[in-house]
């Protein structure tokens, strides 16, 4: 069963179940209000008659029994009575009757004196009450027996039973149609977000159920649009997760099959055995290259994998010592390749990870080494900012175009694919930069115009700088 449908059924029976209680417990309130009533008038009007009978019995000065029947008979007349059958009868006999004495068959214990005894009956002739009471008149002991007809009020209450009947029916039939209207209102926002559930699980993603209600299911909606964004999110990043994982791993294929074919077949003109010196030196010096060419690609890699794992070991460094260690190690180098470097940084602590901190910049100097052709000027700035430090790398080489540098990070990427391939770029140390920024909380900027140069700004949170600890 639906539960639009279990919502009509639940209204209607609620409906129904309110409707008849109150309706029948109204119509007995009011039948026994009445069926008192209309006692009560015939006791009142049995008590009359046996007070006037009484009166008349003591203001005789001899008892005259036929006199007492007379008056019965007067106010029988008269229609004060109100009786449906009356009998008075002696121990000898019966004084006076009115009406059928079947409705007087049924026997009722005497009552005391001057007191009134009445009991409901119900037969073939229907509903009524008997009422008797005692008359001494001198020594004689009559016996006054009423019957009272309260089949009206037992008539009134089938009448509007009958009638409720036919009203009960007609709220339960509009009732219906009301809770099926109702049931319709309040569940159209469920079976709304009901058909984009399926949607979505359909595969179409963007799908939103945009109810605008201020009620309980408006506030659903608004959650579960959000939890649909996010999961659409979510699931965008996994497959552009997956995407640069394939793109990693069959570029990684491809970086792995260059240097290997080079080898193996180097180390088969060696294993021949038959090659002169030069031959066999040029084939020693290829393997030798593409040997450390895969080390190098192996410990990038390395590096990489060991940076999503392993957690930071910050600690407070001064910024311009830490800058002029970096340049003192890479200087050498740099020289050979007719290239001048300059590192400067404030005299202030910073917090950070000082190996991979010395990591990126050694990267950044290494890529800005290979887009000078001839010679040039690498320049390290540290600055800092507040909650951690800013590095930047400028060079005056070649630069990039701007279509290039939102590619640059991803593994593998090169720019220039031959010139890095004999400059023994694996296209992983820009990627191994973002992810130490990145685990510092902070990013990496570049801005590069071609034949001017690159600046590369990498920012890194840690503690804000102290100039004077």
């Amino acid at each position: 069963m639906g539960y639009r449908l279990k919502l009509t059924v639940s209204i209607s029976l609620l409906i129904a179940l309110a409707f008849g209680i109150g309706g029948t417990w109204m119509i007995a309130t009011a039948f026994h209000a009445t069926r008192e009533q209309e006692t009560q008038a015939a006791l009142t009007s049995f008590e009359n008659t046996q007070n006037t009978l009484a009166l008349i019995n003591a203001l005789g000065e001899q008892t005259d029994l036929q006199s007492l029947a007379d008056a019965l008979r007067q106010m029988e007349a008269q229609g004060l009575g109100g009786w449906q059958a009356l009998s008075l009868t002696s121990p000898d006999a019966r004084l006076y009757l009115s009406g059928d004495p079947d409705l007087l068959a049924q026997e009722l214990t005497t009552p005391p004196e001057n007191q009134c005894l009445s009991l409901p009956v119900s037969d073939s002739h229907g509903q009524g009450l008997l009422a008797k009471s005692v008359i001494m008149a001198g020594d004689t002991e009559l016996s006054l027996l009423a019957r009272f007809d309260l089949s009206h009020v037992y008539a009134l209450r089938q009448a509007q039973q009958k009638q409720y009947l036919t009203v009960y029916c007609a709220v339960i039939f509009f009732g219906i149609l009301a809770s099926m209207g109702l049931s319709y209102a309040m569940t159209r926002h469920l079976r709304r977000l009901t058909a984009t559930v399926r949607r979505i699980s359909g595969g179409d993603l963007s799908r939103r159920a945009h109810i605008q209600s201020q009620d309980e299911f408006g506030q659903l909606s608004r959650d579960f649009d959000a939890m649909a964004d996010k999961l659409q999110e979510t699931i965008g990043k996994l497959e552009s997760d997956m995407q640069r994982q394939e793109s990693f791993m069959g570029a990684f294929a491809h970086e792995l099959k260059t240097p290997m074919t080079s080898i193996i077949g180097f180390a088969d003109l060696l294993r021949q055995g038959n090659l002169d010196e030069t031959t066999r030196t040029m084939a020693a010096d290829y393997i030798f290259s593409e040997g450390k060419r895969l080390e190098r690609l192996s410990f990038k890699l390395l590096e990489l994998l060991l940076l999503k794992k392993d957690g930071l070991k910050l600690q407070k460094v001064w910024l311009n010592s830490y800058l002029t260690e970096v340049e003192r190690a890479l200087s050498p180098a740099m020289k050979n390749r007719n290239i001048r470097l300059v590192c400067k940084g404030e005299a202030a602590r910073v917090t950070l990870e000082a190996d991979l901190v010395r990591s990126l910049l050694y990267n950044l100097a290494d890529n800005a080494a290979k887009a000078l052709d001839g010679g040039g000027i690498i320049a390290i700035r540290g600055t800092v900012i507040p909650g951690g430090c800013q590095l930047q790398v400028v060079d005056n080489g070649r630069g990039m175009a701007k279509e290039e540098l939102a590619k640059i990070t991803e593994a593998f990427y090169r720019v220039d694919k031959a010139r890095a391939r004999s400059q023994g770029g694996a296209g992983l140390g820009l990627a191994l930069c973002k992810q130490i920024a990145q685990l510092h909380g902070g990013n990496i900027r570049f801005d590069s115009e071609p034949g001017k140069g690159t600046r590369v700004t990498v920012t890194l949170y840690g503690k804000e700088g102290d100039p004077h600890a």
